[in-house]
């Protein structure tokens, strides 16, 4: 079997890493039994959670065969590509097509921040999606590249026969609307917001990719049900109590946090790779009381 239509719950996996910052395969495929446990129906390699920023490309081709060896043929298996260089993302599509990922998830280039004007941005993303030998997803993430996908630019790119949707991390509800306006028989639209994933929904997101759930799989997989069950106030509290792991934890202390909430929790984070620090004091403390507050601890 292969994935059908884009949607469901999603993972977006920790690299886990050894003291040394080579990667540690035993930790990560036992992190990934974990998710698929809980009942994921998809697992993102390479994301922002993931350090992607911090991998070359050797090491995202070694987590993505080790992820197709444990991630079920009727789930997702998605591989961030993105790059500053549009060569590169090109290259990288063909390195997750031949590991065996299912399709890939491509940020925007940001580091010539000023120069990414609309028609760069359509040419890179046109570029990559005519290229890949794999269906494209967009993704937003305002956080990290300080660049917002327009509506336009979500409308044009959706249709193209090779992009199948989009992953939207920025949780601004209102220009959501508008992306979702695009959505299709081949273009659906996830939401990456941890602290929107209601809201998300009652507006037709097709689904999400969360990094909340890497700490509090079961929590955000009986949320997601009940709201599809047909119990949205019940949903809409369970958001309330989940909200502030995605603010305080996953937003305010990235990969670092998501990973020290992970070992808290019985599975494993393990230190991020350099120049990342692992949260200590303070903030490892606030890690701890988000956790107890929502009762996973």
């Amino acid at each position: 079997m292969t994935p059908s239509t884009l949607g469901g719950l999603m993972v977006p996996a920790v690299t886990t890493f050894t003291a040394s910052g080579d990667l540690d395969g035993a930790a990560f495929q036992r992190n990934l039994d974990a998710h698929l446990a809980f009942g994921m129906d998809g697992i993102l390699v390479a994301g922002s959670s993931g350090e992607s920023a911090l991998l070359d490309d050797a090491d995202r081709r070694q987590l993505l065969e080790w992820a197709r060896a444990r991630v079920p043929t009727d789930k997702w298996l998605l591989a961030g590509i993105g790059s500053e260089s549009t060569r590169q993302t090109i290259a990288r599509a063909h390195d997750a097509k031949a590991a065996g990922a299912d399709a890939v998830l491509v940020i925007s280039p940001h580091y010539f921040l000023k120069r990414m004007t609309a028609p760069a941005l359509l040419a890179h993303f046109r570029a990559v999606a005519d290229a890949s030998p794999l269906p494209v997803l967009l993704y937003n993430m305002p956080a990290y590249t300080h660049i917002v996908l327009s509506p336009a630019f979500v409308h044009e790119m959706a249709l193209h026969e090779n992009v199948v949707g989009m992953k939207d991390s920025a949780g601004n509800i209102p220009v959501l609307q508008q992306y979702l306006a695009a959505q299709n028989a081949s273009f659906r639209v996830l939401t990456g917001s941890g602290g929107t994933v209601v809201p998300a929904l009652e507006e037709g997101a097709s689904g999400a990719i969360l990094a909340i759930a890497l700490f509090a799989g079961p929590a955000v997989r009986r949320m997601v049900d009940t709201y599809r069950a047909g119990e949205h106030a019940a949903a809409a509290a369970m958001q309330q109590v989940l909200t502030p792991l995605a603010t305080d934890i996953a937003g305010a202390l990235g990969p670092a946090g998501m990973k020290a909430a992970m070992s808290l929790v019985g599975l494993h984070g393990g230190p991020p790779r350099s120049p990342l620090l692992p949260v200590e004091g303070e903030e490892l403390a606030i890690v701890k009381a988000r956790l107890e507050a929502a009762g996973l601890l």
